[in-house]
């Protein structure tokens, strides 16, 4: 009986411990929009700097960016105009802060969906496609499945793909809550072999490998 009770008490411990790593996984999926966010801007900015119609775009989006925080429906608005008819970069941009926006309002679903749009407009080259998936789930993982986590993410965890180890820790978050320690454990030591995993990710693996008793 106090084996018992001993294992149960440890179960719920660990859940605990994995719920308040959870908190800290919302976030990584954001992190990795501002990086490719500020690559995007970048390289509009390089490619059409002589070009009139982008730069009224750039002057657009930060306008709406401005709004954020004290008139959000009117920056949405914005956001959505420009998504709408604006040049190929500002239209990404301006989706993906869109759907930022409505997930942090509490509209995930909505905002899933807009990623999920992004993710296969072929206006849009790969790594920006792969950008869109990888915040579908870091949105909306709490309402999917692990097969569908899977489906979404299996084919960045290539060698080839510079965010495999974001996707790897995003499907290894996902197994763990699917009480898949096995595949959990996979995917964290593939970060963990990987030279290219950042360091926050390695710190990140051991952590969760930890939790999980490996």
């Amino acid at each position: 009986m106090s084996d018992e009770l001993f294992r149960e008490v440890d179960e719920e411990v660990r859940q605990d411990r994995f719920q308040q790593l959870w908190k800290r996984y919302s976030a990584i999926g954001l992190a990795v929009v501002v990086l490719i966010v500020g690559a995007t801007v970048a390289f509009v900015v390089w490619r059409d700097s002589q070009l009139a119609a982008k730069e009224a775009d750039g002057s657009r989006f930060l306008a709406a960016v401005m709004q954020e925080k004290t008139q959000r429906d009117e920056a949405i608005t914005a956001l959505r105009e420009i998504a709408r008819d604006g040049t190929a970069g500002y239209r990404f941009l301006a989706s993906l802060r869109e759907a930022a926006l409505l997930a942090e309002a509490g509209d995930v679903a909505e905002a899933v969906a807009i990623f999920d749009a992004l993710a296969t407009d072929d206006a849009f080259a790969g790594p920006y496609r792969d950008v869109a998936r990888i915040s579908a789930v870091a949105r909306g993982m709490e309402s999917m499945s692990v097969e569908e986590v899977e489906e979404r993410l299996f084919n960045l965890n290539v060698a080839t793909n510079p965010f495999r180890a974001t996707a790897r820790e995003f499907l290894a978050v996902s197994a763990i809550r699917a009480g898949n320690e096995a595949r959990a454990d996979e995917l964290l030591r593939a970060n963990l072999d990987d030279r290219e995993t950042p360091a926050s990710v390695r710190v990140r693996a051991n952590e969760l490998l930890a939790l999980i008793g490996n």
